[in-house]
């Protein structure tokens, strides 16, 4: 019996034993966060696919709430412009970045001015709409950011890749990268706050924190298929804030997209 005990063990200890710690270990490898995105513009068609293209448009619907689907189009141009618009039932919503200068139409009220600064930073931070806009560092080097791997997280039930992405101005950004695929699949752009407003001194009970928000600003996409060479998201989901939203505080927009242009020309003032 010994003989036996001793002999298992030391097939345990065999590079390659089926039963080896080695082999039952499942964990991710450990990657930098350039080997990251150079996955993942591999798998989404490579550099040179991705060259071809100088401006896109996706076009397709987007949904807040219970009001009814409404058209959208997403717009971006190389090096760096971006825009969004959606046409919802009682307004039309519009993000836009011209290269220099970020803006939210309809303008928020002052109230809300961190929120409105945190959709004017997304804009401008190269890295909205993940892969949907051709405006994003992650295909263009830029020395402006600096890129960290930070391990693994669960996106939606699977393991994703984390780079932590710092720019000199504007806060930390972090990127999702699903560790099977190498999808793009979530961008993290950090907390906006509104306080409470300042209201007259009287003996009436106060709800505190009523008025006082915090939101965790993201995006994600999803549904990844082939358009002309290159895998692009046929879904996203957008965090947005009141007073875009009617009946809550904070949620989301979620869009799906029907069709991507890629090469034609595009209005200048879409990006004003």
């Amino acid at each position: 019996m010994r003989r036996q005990i001793a002999g298992l063990a030391l097939l345990l200890v065999l590079p390659g034993f089926l039963f080896s710690p080695a082999a039952a270990d499942d964990k991710k490898p450990s990657l930098t966060a350039e080997e990251i995105i150079n996955k993942h513009i591999e798998a989404i068609g490579g550099r040179d696919a991705i060259s071809r293209f100088k401006t896109r448009i996706a076009i397709g619907t987007v949904k807040k709430e219970n009001d009814p689907e409404a058209k959208m189009a997403i717009m971006s141009e190389l090096p760096n412009r971006v825009s969004a618009v959606f046409l919802f039932p009682s307004y039309d919503l519009k993000f836009s970045y011209d290269g220099s200068n970020a803006a939210l139409q309809p303008q928020l009220p002052p109230r809300y001015g961190p929120f409105a600064n945190k959709y004017r930073e997304m804009l401008a931070s190269g890295l909205m709409f993940n892969g949907i806009s051709l405006y994003n560092h992650i295909l263009q080097s830029s020395e402006d950011i600096k890129l960290q791997a930070k391990g693994t997280k669960k996106v939606r039930g699977r393991d994703a890749y984390v780079i932590e992405a710092k720019r000199s101005k504007g806060e930390t950004t972090r990127l999702y990268f699903d560790a099977q695929n190498f999808m793009w699949v979530r961008t993290d752009y950090g907390k906006a706050h509104i306080s409470a407003e300042i209201k007259p001194f009287t003996n009436d009970p106060v709800a505190h924190g009523e008025d006082e928000l915090t939101v965790d600003f993201y995006i994600e996409t999803s549904d990844f298929r082939d358009v002309e060479g290159v895998k692009l998201p046929f879904k996203f989901e957008q965090t947005v804030t009141v007073p875009i939203l009617r009946q809550s505080k904070s949620g989301t927009i979620s869009g799906v997209i029907t069709e991507y242009r890629h090469n034609e020309t595009i209005d200048p003032q879409m990006f004003q």
